[in-house]
């Protein structure tokens, strides 16, 4: 690990080996401690000012995040959002250090913890995030941390592999958090990413929809996030019977197919299976949208290549960091 102040090595204070679970990792170059708290390093630089917005949303996630434990308690491997980037990417078997920047819940890390060629270290801001994935990986060979995507702490040239779903399109500034993404990235490796669309492709209906979407916003991210979640729990039957339920029979319908593959919300399994997708969608008050060419253009101008993108419900973009690429 690295103080992500000035990306020199931390070292545990007054501890020679072994296992840690709580304690203070220390920076001997600038002095910085940080602590170490039931097994996660929280490697967050007090004296670094927060974004705001920034700190709202990671709090609002968190309480998402916090409920998944109560909801799901540990269990064993699902289907995620790392597995929709790989089957829509192509992506091959994951090997080697991989790093799941905004690992959330931790659904995803503990899938790929199960892999045997994989080492999975997950980054997360929010402490609720932080405390729910280390419980679901507590068996699994997974490390959890507590750190700002847009400044990490590794040093250049880290992972074989990075996987960052829907996350930067959360940050104050999207385009600093990819370009630390892919300075920690090795010269030649891969990185997944999930970007908000903004429905620019989509039948107009679904983009008034989105404008409605968004002026509730103006309202609901004022909400106590305990308030939210009741209303998301209310809305959620709503929402699978006005989206869902019309997909699952449109789809059904040859000439409807095209139409119906555009709903959004399709992707419900029960009444009550979108409360966290509702609940994401109406809590943060950080968020941007991209149309395809602005997701292609944010990509590149961080200096990825070989650039492939997908549309499954959002933007799904996989890239290459360039073999002779430096840090900044």
């Amino acid at each position: 690990l690295r103080c992500p102040a000035c990306r020199q090595r931390l070292t545990l204070d007054g501890v020679a080996g072994g296992e840690v679970q709580t304690g203070w990792l220390v920076c001997a170059t600038c002095g910085r401690r940080y602590a170490l708290e039931e097994g996660i390093p929280r490697l967050l630089d007090a004296d670094l000012p927060r974004d705001r917005l920034q700190a709202r949303t990671a709090a609002r996630y968190g309480y998402l995040w916090r409920r998944s434990v109560i909801a799901d308690g540990v269990n064993g491997a699902q289907a995620y959002h790392f597995d929709r980037l790989q089957q829509g990417l192509s992506l091959p078997p994951l090997q080697g250090l991989v790093l799941d920047a905004g690992c959330g819940e931790g659904i995803d890390l503990a899938n790929q913890a199960r892999r045997p060629q994989v080492q999975i270290i997950g980054v997360e801001l929010s402490d609720g995030g932080c405390r729910t994935s280390a419980a679901r990986c507590r068996d699994l060979p997974a490390a959890v941390l507590q750190s700002d995507v847009a400044r990490l702490p590794f040093a250049d040239d880290t992972f074989d592999f990075i996987y960052s779903y829907g996350v930067l399109h959360h940050l104050p500034s999207p385009l600093d958090g990819l370009r630390e993404l892919v300075r920690v990235l090795k010269p030649g490796a891969r990185m997944a990413l999930y970007l908000y669309e903004d429905f620019r492709e989509r039948p107009r209906l679904w983009r008034w929809l989105l404008d409605a979407a968004n002026a509730c916003r103006c309202v609901t991210i004022a909400l106590p996030p305990a308030l939210l979640y009741r209303l998301c729990q209310v809305g959620s039957p709503v929402t699978y019977a006005a989206f869902t339920v019309p997909h699952r029979v449109l789809s059904r319908v040859p000439a409807a197919r095209s139409f119906a593959s555009a709903i959004p919300y399709r992707h419900g399994t029960g009444p009550f299976s979108l409360v966290g997708d509702l609940y994401d969608r109406f809590s943060t008050p950080l968020e941007r949208r991209y149309t395809r060419e602005a997701a292609l253009a944010f990509v590149r101008e961080g200096g990825l290549e070989e650039v492939r993108i997908v549309n499954d419900r959002g933007w799904m973009i996989a890239g290459t960091k360039p073999a002779r690429m430096h840090a900044r």
